[in-house]
């Protein structure tokens, strides 16, 4: 990431960085993603085969709580991996799953919480939850980031993204888009090869959960992007800055 500074970034410069970032360290990202989320997308596999989670609901219902420690602990590593590389540094998988530990409680109340009044400002109507899940989309990294309580994360998010909003839709359209293309294309290239050779049920149920084990990582790499890039531009952050808050 030498080459993304400490800067105001485009919607594109932004979107770039992050595959750049992946691409630089994917070996990284996809240990993490293996680490955190592969008993989980394993188990999704087997319900998917067995009968799905009408048959297993038991297995089911601890397949989800795991699938929610497992995105916790995704956001938390790849927030740390992002900011090593925004300093020069070489991301190091222990230091980057220490660091999501240490946060876990913080982050993960961050997103219960800006889940639950995203939900209730949907029931109310449909654009004000929109707005809501924009301003808390850097929730995460502010509670992984910075001092604080969950509530306090949501509120500096809300801060952060205010005039920026608009920004926070596109980037989670364009990556959700980007996502779906992929899986699309997994399934579709999938379907070919079971038309022609028949009995790869199981085949591409793997093919499936591997690609959607890059699902957390791709946006959670995007979303710190975009929270330093609103820190840049609303706080005039700097390396030096970084530097001092990570404790490097």
């Amino acid at each position: 990431m030498a080459d993304y500074q400490l800067r105001p970034l485009s919607i594109g410069e932004i979107l770039d960085g992050a595959l750049v970032l992946l691409r630089r360290h994917f070996a990284l990202v996809l240990g993490i993603a293996v680490v955190c989320e592969g008993i989980p997308t394993a188990m999704d596999v087997y319900i998917d085969l067995t009968g799905g989670g009408s048959q297993n609901p038991g297995l089911s219902l601890l397949d989800r709580l795991l699938t929610l420690v497992g995105s916790v602990l995704v956001t938390g590593a790849t927030v740390r991996v992002v900011s090593e590389a925004y300093l020069g540094r070489t991301p190091l998988f222990g230091d980057a799953m220490g660091f999501a530990g240490s946060r876990f409680g913080t982050i993960l109340g961050a997103n219960i919480m800006s889940g639950f009044l995203t939900v209730l400002a949907t029931l109310a109507l449909v654009i004000p939850g929109i707005v809501v899940a924009c301003g808390y989309s850097v929730a995460a990294e502010a509670a992984a980031l910075e001092s604080g309580s969950a509530s306090e994360a949501l509120r500096r998010s809300w801060d952060l993204t205010k005039g920026f909003k608009w920004k926070a839709l596109a980037l989670g359209v364009v990556s959700i888009g980007l996502i779906l293309v992929v899986y699309l294309g997994a399934g579709v290239l999938g379907g070919i090869m079971g038309e022609v050779v028949g009995g790869l049920d199981a085949v591409l149920a793997v093919l499936a959960a591997c690609v959607s084990l890059l699902i957390y990582p791709v946006i959670s790499c995007v979303f710190t992007l975009f929270y330093y890039d609103l820190r840049v531009r609303k706080e005039g952050f700097d390396l030096e800055m970084l530097s001092r808050q990570l404790g490097l």
